[in-house]
């Protein structure tokens, strides 16, 4: 089945549950699109934006790069004068280099406690042995359901 902005004719004039999500279904797919290709246009202004704004904005104590644009802007509601590439910046750990620096304090044992770490294979074995049950099985491994909207058929 093709898609266009317009729906088809006997599309437009029936009107039965099918004929009604057949329109939903023709409209979602060419939004779906136009919001593909608008991202993709987004995503390549951003990538020019950041290279100016790092060449013309000014750099604050931070790291982060802005820009004044000389008059205000209100799109959607909310107006700005200026924009930022703003900096962030947060900790990660680094467990190699707290393992090496551990091992030479000789502090290793107080950075990584011993813990227990499930095993969940050992939970089928159990399972094999009789020491479980298919319900307990079942508690340890609750069904997860995920629903996902895609297109099926075509090319």
């Amino acid at each position: 089945m093709e898609f266009s902005d317009a729906p088809l004719a006997s599309y437009v004039s029936a009107n039965t549950p099918e004929s009604d999500f057949q329109r939903k279904a023709a409209r979602w797919a060419m939004i779906r699109d136009r919001v593909a290709a608008q991202q993709m246009l987004l995503d390549s202004l951003k990538q020019e934006m950041i290279e100016d704004l790092r060449e013309f904005g000014v750099r604050d104590e931070k790291g982060s790069y802005a820009l004044d644009l000389g008059r205000s802007y209100e799109v959607g509601g909310k107006s700005f004068t200026g924009l930022k590439y703003q900096r962030s910046v947060t900790r990660e750990v680094d467990e190699d280099a707290a393992s090496r620096i551990g091992k030479e304090k000789s502090v290793y044992d107080r950075l990584f406690p011993p813990r227990p770490v499930f095993d969940a294979q050992e939970v089928y074995v159990l399972f094999q042995e009789g020491l479980l049950t298919e319900e307990e099985v079942d508690q340890v491994f609750p069904e997860k359901t995920v629903w996902s909207f895609v297109r099926v058929g075509g090319k």
